[in-house]
């Protein structure tokens, strides 16, 4: 089946590394939640400020730092432009509108989240977008490997003593290529032998079966308790360490809780670095920073009091987390080079600089 119609399978293979980047947003989600719950949208604003410039300034260019050099395909364009103009849109809302009308632009920043996400999985399906690192032979290998495990689960060859059709006196038999329609290496034994128990040999699975649905609720509901009582102590700790510091709490956003919030991000750029992977590398940076945008800046417009995120910025900032989107997209159009990842990193301790020498009291009490 073509690329851009097996859309399950692209889901499972690569296509579901770009879930991962809205994965990774979830922590700034949480804090400007939490921060909005406590009654302080400058700190939920300077995280997620903070966050978008270090994204790019400290996340992508250390994955570029470590790749050398990238090429990135025209999926990568379409996606950071994208970024360029969502994050238009939210600055031009943050420093022009006022009041109530900035409580209607939240409502549009939440519908342009939905559409972003509706129309990246139509276009993935169309096969007009590839997903990050689609048609690498891993991939392929990833996602046939998968589905024969999935067959193999199906078919009940996962459990010591299956099926008599495949065992023969408690050994694995085997069947001649001529006897299947399926690829060669499929045949190849999928089990390690393990010391014989009752004289028939027995085997154990390399791969276990898919979990239960049951069992990914659960785990899913653990850590998104766990993440919630841990955005909880960051953003409660950043604020008493800023104010014991005299910093304004959107410095402490664009500082401390942003450094803290984007880590998971650093690490998958890093990896995607080391890996050679530019397709991963460029869609948690974009994935993430549309995320802040959108969904983000949509309930902190919404939930957060107009008045206090009005004045709870300054220019510089908007400027250089405008810059921020210039940066990548300009990189995804020239290509990437190792000095280019060093150069941004430099800026961004220089942004962190300058946040916290000029970090004077903005807030409205």
């Amino acid at each position: 089946m073509g690329r851009g119609k097996d859309f399950p399978s692209l889901l499972r293979g690569r296509a579901g590394r770009r879930a991962d980047a809205v994965a990774d947003g979830n922590g700034q989600l949480v804090v400007i939640l939490v921060a909005l719950g406590q009654k302080q949208p400058t700190l939920a604003l300077g995280n997620l400020i903070g966050s978008s410039v270090a994204n790019v300034l400290a996340s992508f260019s250390l994955g570029l730092l470590f790749m050398g050099s990238a090429t990135f395909d025209r999926s990568s364009k379409i996606y950071a432009t994208v970024l360029l103009i969502a994050t238009s849109v939210f600055l031009v809302f943050l420093c022009t509108l006022r009041g109530t009308v900035k409580r209607i632009a939240g409502g549009l920043l939440l519908v342009a989240f939905a559409v972003y996400v509706a129309s990246v999985a139509s276009l993935i399906y169309k096969g007009t977008l590839a997903a990050p690192e689609d048609d690498s032979d891993d991939s392929d290998e990833d996602s046939d490997s998968d589905s024969d495990s999935a067959d193999d689960c199906e078919k009940g060859d996962g459990v010591d003593g299956g099926s008599a059709g495949n065992h023969a006196g408690g050994a694995r038999v085997f069947p001649t290529p001529g006897a299947t329609s399926r690829p060669l290496r499929s045949l190849e034994p999928t089990r390690r032998p393990r010391k014989p128990v009752g004289g028939g040999a027995a085997y154990l699975p390399v791969k276990g079966c898919p979990r239960s649905l049951g069992f990914h609720l659960v785990r899913l509901a653990l850590g998104l308790c766990a993440l919630l009582i841990a955005s909880y102590i960051v953003a409660h700790s950043a604020a008493s360490l800023g104010e014991a510091l005299g910093l304004s709490q959107t410095v402490v956003g664009t500082t401390i809780l942003s450094l803290a919030t984007t880590l998971p991000e650093k690490f998958v750029a890093l990896m995607a670095g080391i890996r050679k992977q530019p397709g991963i590398m460029i869609a948690n940076t974009v994935g993430s920073n549309i995320f802040l945008v959108t969904l983000c800046g949509g309930l902190l417009f919404m939930g957060g009091d107009a008045e206090q995120i009005d004045v709870g910025f300054t220019a510089f900032e908007a400027v250089v987390m405008w810059m921020a989107a210039v940066v990548v997209l300009a990189i995804v159009l020239v290509g990437g080079k190792g000095w280019m990842g060093g150069l941004s990193l430099g800026l961004y301790v220089a942004f962190l600089v300058v946040e916290l020498a000029l970090g004077r009291k903005l807030d409205v009490d």
